[in-house]
């Protein structure tokens, strides 16, 4: 039995993209492949930062054939011939125990179609700055709303996800693999599993672009009210949730709107560092 790491590259920081790698090179198990999945990036540039990385047979690169981020995850779970996938972005790690606590809980758990992890986070140079977060003890379809219940390590049974066509490609980048996707998970009657070890390292990083920090607080805002709206939620719980994560890990955005990162690219005014969470 093996497990399949999907990570897409689109973007990418040489250095945290090899550190990557190299968390899976350093598993105590070596039941394990890597689908590197390539948006929109050619192959040559790639090939050379990670260089004799890729000698190992168990990485593959492969194009995405869909939409965005959940377009390249569908892609990664059509081609993955393991019956489990989990995520792996480049510039996170999972830890050296990852694969062996995976395949040990996927044996005595058959049942379960969806396993997630406790995490911790660390800094650009991988300085830890937060405690072990642990995952959740039990999760239904009940305990999904505002936020995700369920949060990295994600792995789950590939047949089941693709069973109602994998991840929503309407979806933008916001959410549509840790927040979306599980919660369609769960409606499609999943059975959920915590791992109460610590499998992945977040990288909170401010000397790249990501996600959090360099989309526009404008389309976090859409994207979470798109997600909400098609899973029924009430609209005032929607906007409750929405002020309090401006105070919170929305205030990462750097940028207000697109026009807003137009002006701060183009013309180098305003701010253009991230605020940090306190983790401790």
């Amino acid at each position: 039995m093996t497990v399949t790491a999907l990570m897409p590259v689109r973007t990418y920081h040489p250095d945290y993209l090899r550190e990557s790698v190299d968390s899976l090179l350093a598993q105590t198990s070596p039941d394990w492949r890597l689908l590197g999945i390539l948006d929109r990036i050619g192959r040559g540039g790639l090939e050379a930062v990670l260089g004799k990385r890729l000698d190992d047979p168990r990485i593959e690169l492969i194009a995405n054939q869909g939409r965005k981020l959940a377009g390249a995850f569908n892609t990664g779970m059509r081609q993955a011939q393991s019956e489990f996938v989990a995520i792996l972005l480049g510039d996170d790690m999972w830890e050296p125990n990852a694969v062996k606590v995976l395949l040990d809980n996927i044996g005595v758990h058959p049942e379960v179609d969806f396993f997630h992890s406790a995490r911790r986070v660390v800094k650009e140079d991988g300085e830890p700055i937060s405690p072990v977060f642990p995952s959740r003890l039990s999760v239904t379809l009940e305990d999904f709303g505002p936020d995700s219940p369920v949060k990295h390590l994600l792995c789950w049974r590939r047949e089941k996800a693709l069973s109602f066509g994998g991840m929503d490609e309407r979806l933008n980048s916001v959410g549509p693999d840790d927040f979306d996707f599980p919660w369609c998970m769960a409606e499609h009657g999943a059975t959920f599993a915590h791992v109460p070890e610590c499998l992945y390292v977040y990288r909170d990083h401010r000397s790249f672009s990501r996600l959090t920090t360099h989309l526009p607080l404008s389309v976090h805002i859409r994207e979470i009210r798109r997600i909400h709206r098609k899973h029924g939620l009430d609209k005032a719980v929607t906007e409750h949730f929405l002020e309090e994560a401006r105070e919170k890990y929305l205030r990462q955005c750097i940028y207000r709107s697109r026009i807003d990162r137009w002006v701060k690219e183009r013309l180098r005014v305003g701010r253009t560092t991230a605020w940090r969470e306190t983790y401790w």
